[in-house]
């Protein structure tokens, strides 16, 4: 998933969580932001996490890699196609602007610390720490997300006292599926849509 069929692309992983999964989509990139040369000496051998390392020394890159990068690390034990491996299969050039058809492999690390300084090391854990950690963000996000659909159109400024008591509707129904659509049709939101 969120991948060019290429590569596995953790940022883009990470965008797709933290705008789906969490509703905290992170501000979009400066228009000036270098792009990472995969022709750099020793670049396709290097894990995606230590690419994005180097990425990151650059302090304009650095603020908002800090937020992105730990939801994508950790899903990088699944290729583009969604298959596991434990090396990262990349093309490279035999010579600096030549076609990529030369194989490297490079180490798969699927460990990271989270922003709140939690370890994680894979999508299980990673997972786990969704549930143990952002499960209110987690639940409000469906929330919103469902409603959203439900209502036929964006969420509104005016929506969020309804969207918050759906929240704890749904939390106080130990997040059934079933209880929190039946709430969201009976709601104020949805009936005067």
């Amino acid at each position: 998933g969120n991948s060019t069929g290429e590569d596995s692309h953790p940022i883009d992983r990470a965008v797709w969580v933290l705008k789906r999964l969490l509703n905290d989509p992170p501000s979009p990139p400066p228009a000036n932001v270098p792009a990472l040369d995969p022709e750099a000496p020793g670049f396709a051998t290097m894990s995606a996490k230590d690419q994005l390392a180097v990425h990151r020394i650059d302090p304009a890159c650095a603020d908002c890699h800090r937020k992105i990068d730990p939801w994508g690390i950790p899903l990088e034990h699944f290729d583009a196609t969604g298959l596991y491996r434990t090396e990262a299969l990349r093309l490279v050039a035999e010579e600096k602007g030549g076609a990529r058809t030369k194989e490297a492999w490079a180490p798969v690390d699927a460990g990271y610390t989270m922003p709140d300084g939690h370890p994680v090391q894979g999508v299980e854990e990673l997972k786990a720490y969704l549930l143990r950690e952002k499960e209110e963000q987690f639940a409000k996000a469906l929330v919103s997300k469902l409603t959203t659909y439900a209502l036929g159109r964006s969420l509104e400024f005016t929506d969020e006292e309804g969207l918050n008591q759906l929240a704890k509707d749904f939390k106080k129904g130990q997040y059934r599926l079933d209880l929190l659509i039946e709430s969201i049709v009976t709601s104020n939101l949805f009936r005067t849509r």
